[in-house]
This record gives structure tokens, C-alpha cells and sequence, in this order.
């Protein structure tokens, strides 16, 4: 069981520096703060699986759904955000419309 404990950490620790890598490269204004909201909450949530490895066994459903509420309330809002954003965007085909 440890040993699972620990395969779900090291996921939640490369995911959430991948996750944390990508939204520094994403522009600001398509919402870069809520995908780096999600890789740190992937990345605590691998530290504290690590930190306490006997805990997390038994505790681990808790916390599996913790971060999925976390993580997906984060990765909803940088959706609507993008489509928002690419609703609106300036094309050359829309320029010269009105509104």
C-alpha cells in the first residue's frame, strides 16, 4: 500500500511541475494563474503524500478528493477563461464588425 502511496506522489509531483512549467508560458490574460493554481496544489499534495506516507495510506481517499475537487474547480475556471478569451479574440475576419 505504501508502495502506492508513493506512485501517486510522484504523479501528483510531475504533473504539477509540468502543469506549474506550462503556465508560466501561458499568457497572463488566458488565465496563467489558474493552471499554476493547479500545479501547486498537485505539487502539495505530492509533498504531503511523501511527507507522510503512513498517513496518506490511510487517508488517502480523503485526500485524492480533496485535490480532485481543488484541481478541477481550478482547471474549469482556466476553461471558461480560454473560451472567453477565444470568443472574443481579435481576428481579421471579425475586425471591422460591430459588436
Amino acid at each position: 500500500m505504501v508502495a502506492f502511496v508513493f506512485l501517486v506522489a510522484a504523479w501528483a509531483i510531475i504533473s504539477g511541475g509540468l502543469m506549474m512549467a506550462a503556465g508560466f508560458r501561458l499568457n497572463i490574460s488566458h488565465g496563467r494563474w489558474w493552471l499554476v493554481l493547479g500545479g501547486l496544489c498537485s505539487l502539495i499534495y505530492g509533498a504531503l503524500l511523501i511527507a507522510m506516507p503512513l498517513i496518506g495510506a490511510v487517508v488517502l481517499t480523503w485526500w485524492m478528493g480533496a485535490y480532485a475537487l481543488v484541481f478541477g474547480i481550478s482547471l474549469t475556471i482556466l476553461s471558461f477563461q480560454l473560451r472567453y478569451r477565444d470568443q472574443h479574440a481579435v481576428t481579421p475576419n471579425n475586425a471591422g464588425t460591430p459588436a
